[in-house]
């Protein structure tokens, strides 16, 4: 038989429990957040507060106008005589 210490596997190497979700994991993927151990699940890319609408904020500041209202909505009485003339 060979030693059980020398042998290497996944499940070799020291574990801890995420200071979040407390999933055990291991300490190698762990990284310090605010004080806090976390697992790669729990996180955050935006670790500041605000940081996270000011990134939301770039993405959809790209010049498309996804979230835009539409034209009735911008302006509604050019469309009122248009709608009357319907009914």
């Amino acid at each position: 038989m060979f030693d059980q210490g020398l042998r290497r596997t996944f499940w070799a190497g020291p574990w801890k429990m995420c200071a979040i979700c407390d999933r055990k994991t291991k300490i190698a993927d762990m990284r310090w957040q605010r004080g806090l151990l976390k697992c790669p699940i729990c996180f955050d890319e935006w670790p500041l507060l605000g940081q996270r609408e000011v990134g939301i904020e770039q993405v959809l500041s790209d010049g498309k106008e996804e979230l835009a209202p539409v034209e009735k909505l911008r302006n509604p009485s050019a469309f009122e005589a248009a709608e009357d003339f319907i009914i």
